[in-house]
């Protein structure tokens, strides 16, 4: 909050130098004023939006919650409509879930108790038929809030309840993204009872920031109550810089927006004043593949307690610089990380980059398949902690953890904007909602067809099968037929199997470098993938480059 880079140094940096806060220009102050007037209009309208879709969806289910198929097909819908959304499902008012989307292991939700209990008084408050809640984390392990709606019988008795799980990064994190790159200014944002509504470290999400001991500094710990008190105002604090090297001051404006049922959220604007301190020679990906293989053989001649501390040892051979090994189990939980220590037994299996890739799934993943080369973006210290793409090499130490590290390969700007990511993420769950009410082969006749109505200008859908196959692929129809798990790019990845792996998990987002026959060359892409029935998963491209 204040994000990651503060945490990494209140818990890294033992005591604190004394520094007195600078005061601010009223220019200054104005500025940043000026971008978050600008910022938060455009959350309110995503959200406003959001409140709309659902409430018209609860609506269209008066009276109709008992004809499975149609629910099933409304839910799909709906979740095709809001892509911030994670999952969207209905729940009776005896608080047991009756319909779900996605995959299986949310149908095994289906006759379980819901998260939260509603009743038909918890919407007599609200301005526009929804509710929305505190941050929670889901049964299916996801964090994020809810969107509930009321839904009645066809005599008006309240029966139901539509719930839509919203993941905050994809309301957030893309224009956070573009406000970063463009004025140097970051959003974090917390409930006036100190819960976190979002931050661009996700695993600080539903965290209290007011009694959370790594906010304890004193000026960062007075600014969070600042802002949890008042509704407007601006407010500095210490951070450590680039390189963790010394504490310099930072300044936050912030304002607050009005939800339904009185919920208040704190929307704060921080400046970035990190300085580099110098950059790190070029470190190549062979240099990260051998320093991760050393760490490997280190790891299988020593005990698990005694890699793990050498491996969380800042001063020891396995950090160097922007170079560190990492290690998680296969849950997602954190056993080593030398610069952010605190963060060790911290389960990071849901935690996402800033457009949503769930990098430590990848991370998984990539090592259960022999190990090998993962994309994700991530905060760059050599870059005024700005989002670039980082590519890490992990490695599988037995079947219980790995290891990895990671470098900034210094690629190009990636060019993409949230809107475009969500027309991805749209398009492909409009391909899986069509693929339930479609012959199969209609709709890869469909995805074949430039001009047929699934077509979204820039996007390149496709399908494919369990085994590899290509069942339809609009960039280029002549590979329909063809078996491509054997394809493989520069570094070893292989897209098809991650593209299937990704869809066997219930789907999600991914990065990877891929050959662009029109450009004739490897081009960096990001995929949407959503599994569909019969070992068919469904998924559309963007070049990001």
């Amino acid at each position: 909050m204040i994000i990651c880079l503060v945490l990494v140094l209140i818990l890294t940096a033992g005591c604190i130098t004394t520094r007195q806060l600078e005061p601010v220009s009223d220019e200054k102050i104005a500025d940043m004023d000026n971008s978050l007037d600008k910022f938060i209009p455009i959350l309110e309208e995503q959200l406003n939006e959001i409140f709309i879709l659902t409430n018209n969806t609860a609506g269209n289910l008066t009276g109709n919650i008992t004809d499975a198929n149609a629910l099933d097909q409304a839910l799909l819908q709906l979740r095709r409509d809001i892509p911030a959304s994670y999952d969207v499902g209905v729940v009776s008012r005896d608080n047991i879930f009756l319909a779900v989307t996605d995959n299986q292991k949310n149908q095994d939700l289906i006759g379980q108790e819901g998260c939260i209990p509603i009743t038909e008084k918890d919407f007599t408050n609200t301005t526009n038929g929804c509710i929305i809640t505190s941050p929670l984390t889901f049964i299916t392990g996801e964090r994020g809030i809810t969107v509930i709606a009321p839904i009645y019988d066809e005599n008006g008795i309240f029966t139901a309840s539509l719930r839509v799980s919203l993941n905050p990064a994809y309301l957030f994190a893309g224009p956070v993204s573009e406000l970063k790159t463009e004025e140097g200014y970051t959003i974090w944002a917390i409930q006036p009872d100190g819960v976190q509504i979002y931050d661009e470290d996700l695993q600080e999400l539903d965290r209290n920031a007011l009694t959370d001991p790594m906010y304890s500094e004193t000026t960062i710990s007075n600014a969070l109550h600042r802002v949890a008190a008042e509704k407007q105002g601006n407010v500095s604090y210490l951070f450590q810089n680039v390189g963790w090297t010394e504490y310099v001051q930072a300044n936050a404006v912030w304002n607050t927006i009005m939800l339904p049922n009185d919920m208040e959220w704190r929307i704060a604007l921080s400046d970035n004043t990190n300085t580099d301190p110098g950059e790190n020679a070029q470190i190549t990906t062979e240099d990260l593949k051998t320093f991760v293989e050393k760490a490997y053989m280190y790891a299988r001649t020593h005990t698990k307690e005694e890699t793990l501390r050498a491996f969380n040892d800042p001063e020891g051979e396995f950090v160097d610089g922007e170079l560190y090994i990492f290690a998680y189990d296969m849950n997602g939980t954190t056993l080593a990380l030398p610069y952010q220590q605190s963060m060790i037994g911290m389960n990071r299996w849901t935690g996402e980059d800033i457009i949503g890739v769930k990098a430590f799934q990848r991370f998984i993943d990539r090592a259960k398949f022999g190990g090998g080369f993962v994309y994700y973006q991530y905060p760059n210290p050599n870059n005024d902690f700005f989002t670039d793409l980082k590519l890490s090499y992990v490695m599988s130490v037995d079947d219980d953890w790995l290891i990895g590290a990671g470098i900034y390969p210094g690629t190009a700007s990636l060019n993409y904007s949230w809107e475009e990511r969500d027309e991805l993420i749209t398009q492909v769950r409009n391909l899986q909602y069509l693929s339930t009410i479609l012959p199969e082969e209609e709709l890869l006749q469909m995805i074949n067809d430039p001009e047929s109505m699934v077509q979204v200008e820039g996007l390149y859908p496709f399908a494919v099968d369990a085994h590899g196959e290509i069942l339809a692929n609009t960039h280029n129809p002549s590979e329909t037929g063809n078996n491509r798990l054997g394809y493989t790019n520069t570094y070893g990845m292989s897209p098809i199997r991650e593209i299937i792996s990704l869809g066997q998990s219930g789907g999600g987002l991914m990065y990877s470098l891929v050959w662009d026959s029109v450009l004739e060359k490897e081009v960096y892409v990001l995929i949407y993938v959503e599994p569909a029935d019969g070992e068919i998963y469904y998924g559309s491209i963007m070049r990001l480059e």
